[in-house]
């Protein structure tokens, strides 16, 4: 789920991290979570009510498939580090190479069900989220289980105990720490975390999370469980007002007063592994809650675009009515100066070739505006597209050659490019151009507010998940978080020259290819539109 998408701008920038480094940090955390969460280990297992250490090697495979490797380093090295040696190597190593296809199989399922959810969840999203932790950690702690029972250990009667143990722990580590590090490691999420932490309403619910976890562990052990619920109230108005971000990080907050409380108290490990259950449904209560808040913000964004779009559609529909006749007055005044200009070269040359060139000039720029307005028109009065296999690359070249003049006024270095091997696409190729000119323009006005380095714009066209998607990226200050989805609600361009055709009417002409047009938040303006491959028409 993500011109560079998310995840390809995330690409590149992890593959600049040497890997030494990725190593080095990977196993510095992952000792450091098994060291916090190594609380009341089950004798002879060391199975842990809470593994937060097992979401952060599922996530290294999320972005790094072929580190495998060093998870396994990670499972071994932290039984000498903070659980001491075995006992017996064999079931050890065993067990480790369990776990590590475990993580495997739990990394692969989110990179195939989840891979959009990192960014923008819905609550089709929630349901494959907990179906792929339930999964994932029953695997996990079957794995694990079985590689000791192979040697004996433990024994029959302990046998479903420690399974479920086993599950509890890595379920619970996946549902706090696994969306925990999905947010950190995608930008718009990264962006709007560091919005929400700048407002006071953040740290009051805090704390309250505080104060109610006072409330809860101040009492005795029977009495923690009835007034659990308490902790309810901080993480269901951080979901209601922040959405999932807000979820995700007030579940983090709760779940280390709970490491705190555990390791202040004396408590019976059976005691902490029911408690971490009832955390699991708090966990998982706030997520659906911070979905379904972002679902609706979006949803109210979306109705009042279409608002927007609806007025902009019987405007647009008027001027296309007025601009016809002028527009084609146009072209038969500059037809009769090319056949006057043809007749004078008879006689001077000189001054006939460059009427001549103007004039071509004028017929061409003439009927170009002609087609983008009827072409508009029949989307507007019809949602109409007039679908052809277009080649990708001449149209970049098209929309490049148009704004070359005037990136070069302003001093912008325009780029365009496509991979090899991106196929031909079912489109409009009037209404595509229209967007990708209104992008574009708009990126070579923003690119020259940069406050350091050169201004550039940056277009590229290549392949991504059975879709042509194309970047336009600039070096100006680009969008807020909270930016990115008002900047689709104005249906015309404030921008001078162009079309003067809006993001919102852009947005429109991509999903009626059955396409997607979105922004994401700087620094530097992002924009990606991306159309399906091999459709023929969008029903």
């Amino acid at each position: 789920m993500s011109s560079l998408s998310q995840r390809s701008f995330e690409a590149e920038r992890r593959s600049a991290v040497p890997a030494l480094a990725v190593a080095i940090a990977y196993l510095l955390i992952y000792l450091a979570l098994d060291w916090v969460s190594f609380i009341h280990p089950m004798r002879g297992l060391n199975i842990t009510p809470w593994n937060p250490q097992s979401a952060v090697a599922v996530a290294l495979l999320f972005w790094r498939p072929r580190a495998w490797w060093l998870v396994w380093i990670g499972l071994v090295g932290s039984d000498l580090v903070v659980r001491g040696t075995p006992q017996a190597w064999a079931p050890a190593l065993l067990a480790g190479t369990m776990l590590t296809s475990g993580y495997a199989a739990t990394a692969w399922a989110s990179r195939r069900w989840l891979a959009g959810a990192a960014r923008a969840a819905s609550r089709r999203d929630f349901v494959a989220f907990l179906l792929v932790v339930a999964l994932g950690a029953i695997l996990n702690a079957l794995l694990y289980t079985l590689a000791f029972a192979a040697f004996g250990m433990p024994s029959p009667d302990r046998l479903m105990a420690a399974v479920l143990r086993g599950w509890i722990g890595d379920a619970v580590g996946y549902l706090v720490t696994l969306p925990l590090l999905f947010t950190l490691g995608v930008q718009v999420r990264r962006t709007r975390s560091v919005e929400m932490m700048r407002t006071g309403e953040w740290w009051l619910v805090c704390i309250v999370a505080v104060a109610c976890a006072y409330a809860v562990f101040g009492r005795t052990t029977e009495e923690q469980f009835k007034f659990f619920y308490l902790l309810f109230v901080p993480v269901v108005w951080s979901a209601a007002r922040f959405g999932v971000t807000g979820a995700v990080w007030i579940s983090t907050v709760v779940q280390l007063l709970l490491v705190v409380a555990f390791q202040s108290s004396p408590y019976r490990p059976l005691t902490v592994f029911e408690l971490q259950v009832l955390m699991a449904a708090l966990a998982a209560t706030g997520l659906l809650l911070g979905t379904t808040v972002d679902e609706r913000e979006e949803a109210e964004q979306a109705l009042r675009a279409s608002l927007h779009l609806a007025a902009a559609g019987d405007m647009a529909a008027a001027l296309a009515h007025e601009l016809n006749q002028p527009l084609t007055a146009l072209s038969t005044y500059a037809r009769a100066s090319q056949l006057l200009a043809e007749r004078l070269g008879r006689e001077s040359r000189s001054v006939a070739d460059p009427l001549l060139d103007v004039t071509s000039k004028l017929v061409g720029e003439a009927s170009r505006a002609s087609d983008v307005v009827k072409h508009l028109r029949n989307f507007f009065r019809e949602r109409a597209t007039e679908l052809k296999p277009t080649d990708i690359a001449p149209l970049l070249d098209e929309v490049s050659r148009a704004q070359a003049v005037h990136a070069v006024s302003l001093k912008v270095r325009l780029q365009c490019s496509c991979d090899p091997g991106v196929p031909p696409v079912w489109l409009d190729r009037v209404q595509i151009a229209v967007v990708l000119r209104n992008l574009v323009a708009n990126a070579v006005e923003a690119a020259p507010r940069t406050t350091t380095g050169d201004a550039c714009v940056t277009v590229r066209a290549y392949v991504e998940q059975g879709h042509v998607t194309i970047s336009v990226l600039d070096s100006g200050p680009g969008l807020a978080a909270a930016e990115v989805l008002g900047v689709f609600e104005s249906p015309l361009s404030s921008k001078p020259g162009g079309m003067g055709i809006g993001l919102g009417i852009s947005r429109a002409i991509v999903a009626a290819h059955g396409g997607r047009l979105w922004a994401e938040p700087g620094p530097g303006g992002r924009f990606y539109f991306s159309l399906p491959i091999g459709v023929q028409a969008h029903e």
